[in-house]
């Protein structure tokens, strides 16, 4: 999971997560389209300072596909749709790092994002796909505080976020 915040709160090698539901796909009459469709449970893990954060979700993303098949023995395709994610894990975190700072993360209850992405299937059964998630609009707001040693006083910082995502899945469809 990428999240865009300063580079010196977040290191991007402490965000991970996996998604887990089932995906149920629907071929179309036009040849070489297909749509999934999905529920699944999303759980994500953000470490700021000393603290691990869980996100979960529950999202339902439905992609549209278009590509080839190879005469039973799989296809390739690229995909685009839209995705609805509800948090149902705690929704704020609050902490106070090393240095005694006062740190406040609030994730949205409700995303919207886009999903783009290309898979392989192999048969008719295993899927694997890279997909690529962009949220529309924010996914969170972090507050913090840091103390100005020229002014002598704490001065609190603000910004809103955006939590774009890599995503690797692989399915076995019956």
């Amino acid at each position: 999971m990428k999240m865009e915040f300063s580079d010196d709160v977040f290191d991007n090698s402490n965000r991970a997560g996996f998604f887990a539901g089932p995906t149920f796909v629907f071929s179309l009459p036009i040849p070489g389209f297909s749509i999934d469709v999905s529920g699944l449970y999303d759980q994500r893990y953000i470490k700021v300072d000393d603290q691990k954060l869980k996100q979960e979700s529950i999202t339902f993303p439905a992609n549209v596909r278009m590509g080839p098949s190879f005469a039973g023995l799989g296809s390739v395709f690229i995909l685009a749709g839209p995705q609805l994610a509800f948090n149902i894990g705690a929704a704020s975190f609050r902490w106070e790092d090393a240095a005694g700072n006062d740190n406040h993360l609030s994730i949205q209850d409700t995303k919207v994002s886009v999903n783009v992405g290309l898979g392989i299937s192999i048969g008719h059964h295993l899927e694997v796909m890279m997909i690529y998630n962009v949220p529309i609009g924010k996914a969170a707001d972090m507050t913090w505080n840091t103390y100005d040693y020229q002014t002598g006083e704490y001065v609190m910082n603000t910004t809103k976020t955006t939590a774009n995502t890599w995503m690797l899945s692989a399915a076995f469809l019956f």
